[in-house]
This record gives structure tokens, C-alpha cells and sequence, in this order.
């Protein structure tokens, strides 16, 4: 049973979209990983993996842009992947982000769903800058707008935020980032990241973090489905909205719980399946 002030879960998964997008963030940071093991999973080679993988790209940004998420970090390379020495990979990585992302084909798909999609990093990616180039001059004025991040260095995003900052004279955190992004972003309040529970620079940019709600899946690729988002979106708003402003009583409340917190796991931890690491599952203890 839910509380009479919220709707329970299978309420929440069952209301119409419009309700739902009532409590969706309006900036989301989205950093996916495991794409290529999804499809070897899924029978597919390598040398057909990045036309294979585009499509469920576009279909999981649908998935957060219909519930009314108006901004749309979404990491796209990263120092690792640059470090990277799989052969034919480090040096293909541009040019599939290139057409990827900024190909004719890709640009008339931006243009039908009426999503402005911006680069930002290509200040240190010269192999890029034509294609954000093309994404400004050829995508929608949005809303929403998807940013999608180039970070080829670790401590780059800070070099860049400070030197906006200094050229700018930004006194405040909102000036600052106006300067860095050139327009007004509120800060990100949900991360959705997949694998090991890690948050970095790399992924967080500078100066849009704000009262972040942090999740993490398991299953490798673009693979949140849109009952998937409906139960984060669910807990974003509901579950874990528990502070007070007056906490009389609120603390003896835990006598009822006593055995799941005095037997509570400890998230983050994991186990290794073979080369890959896997979160380690708990249920919850005997009350």
C-alpha cells in the first residue's frame, strides 16, 4: 500500500503519460555503457555493431524525452575510451560519433522528432568539431535538447568551467554555467548510469549537478524499457522523498524496522563473472 498522499507503483505504472511527466526532472544526465557486449549478446559482429546499436540509441532517448525531460546530458566518449587499445576501436571511435550522431541520415531523424542536439568537448576532439557544427546549424531550436558529451581527457570538463568562469567573471554557480553552455541549464536532479555505481567528472558536467538522484542498471546497451523508467521515475518523486522539516517521532519509527536495518547490505558491492563485474543481490531479512 502506498502512502494516501502518492499513487502506489501499479497506479503509477498504469496513469496516463501525462501524469507522469508531471514529476519527470527537467534535466537528466544519462551515461550508458555495455553496447558492444549487448550485441554479442544479441548474435551481432563487430563489424556491424555501430549500425546495429544507433537505432536503440534513438529509441532509449524517445523513452526519456516523452515524459518531458527538457535537457539530456548524455556522455558519449570518454577518457577510457580513448585509452582503449582494442585493435580497431580508438581510431574508428570518432568517425562513428561523426555519422553516428551527425550523419545526414541521423540529422533528418533529429529534425522529425523536433530534438535540438548539441556537442559540447569538441574543443579538445578537432575530429568532431564538424560534426557539432552540423548538429548547431541543423537540428530544431528545441525543446527538449540533447547534449551529448566529448571528454577525451580526465580533468578537462574542470579546465573548461574554470576558464569560462575567469573569462566571464562569473561570481555565481548560475553565471558560471551560462558562460560554459552559453544558455541557462538547471542542474541535473537524476543519473541514470548502468555497471559499477561511479560517478565522475567525466560524467557529471561541471556546474549542472544538483540534488542528484543516482541509479544504476545491469543489463548492457540501451536497454531501459519504458516500464523501467516509470519505476525510477516512480522512486525519484515518491520513495525517496523522506525528509521532514519536523522529525518529532520520526526516529522512534525505526523500532518497526529493526531487523532490516540492523541486517542492511551494503550497496556498491559486486562479484566478478569473468571478465565482467555483476552487483551482488540481498534480499531483504526476516522480520
Amino acid at each position: 500500500m502506498s502512502d494516501a498522499s502518492y499513487p502506489s507503483l501499479q497506479e503509477f505504472l498504469a496513469a496516463p503519460i501525462e501524469e507522469v511527466s508531471k514529476v519527470a526532472p527537467t534535466t537528466m544526465i544519462y551515461s550508458s555503457s555495455g553496447s558492444r557486449r549487448a550485441a554479442a549478446l544479441a548474435g551481432v559482429p563487430m563489424k556491424d555493431y555501430p549500425a546495429w546499436s544507433l537505432p536503440r540509441l534513438f529509441d532509449q532517448l524517445a523513452i526519456f524525452l516523452r515524459y518531458g525531460v527538457r535537457h539530456l546530458v548524455v556522455p558519449m566518449l570518454m577518457p577510457s575510451g580513448y585509452r582503449e587499445t582494442t585493435p580497431g576501436y580508438r581510431e574508428n571511435i570518432e568517425g562513428w560519433v561523426d555519422r553516428g550522431l551527425a550523419g545526414p541520415d541521423t540529422l533528418a531523424h533529429w529534425r522529425r522528432q523536433g530534438w535540438r542536439v548539441r556537442m559540447l568537448g569538441t574543443e579538445a576532439a578537432p575530429g568532431l568539431q564538424a560534426a557539432a557544427a552540423r548538429l548547431a546549424a541543423e537540428t530544431p531550436p528545441g525543446p527538449p535538447t540533447i547534449w551529448f558529451t566529448i571528454v577525451p581527457e580526465a580533468g578537462l570538463p574542470w579546465e573548461w568551467a574554470l576558464a569560462a568562469a575567469r573569462a566571464s567573471g562569473a561570481t555565481t554557480r548560475a553565471e558560471a554555467a551560462l558562460a560554459l553552455y552559453g544558455e541557462d541549464i538547471p542542474p541535473a536532479t537524476l543519473f541514470l548510469s548502468w555497471g559499477k555505481p561511479i560517478v565522475n567528472h567525466d560524467l557529471l558536467p561541471p556546474l549542472l549537478v544538483g540534488d542528484l538522484q543516482c541509479y544504476w542498471y545491469q543489463r548492457p546497451g540501451y536497454s531501459v524499457t519504458d516500464s523501467d523508467f516509470r519505476t525510477i521515475l516512480y522512486d525519484y518523486a515518491f520513495t525517496r522523498k523522506t525528509w521532514k522539516e519536523d522529525k518529532t517521532g520520526r526516529d522512534e519509527q525505526a523500532l518497526h524496522y529493526r531487523a532490516e536495518f540492523e541486517n542492511a547490505p551494503i550497496i556498491g558491492l559486486g562479484r566478478r563473472l569473468g571478465p565482467f563485474w555483476y552487483p551482488q543481490s540481498h534480499a531483504e531479512p526476516d522480520r
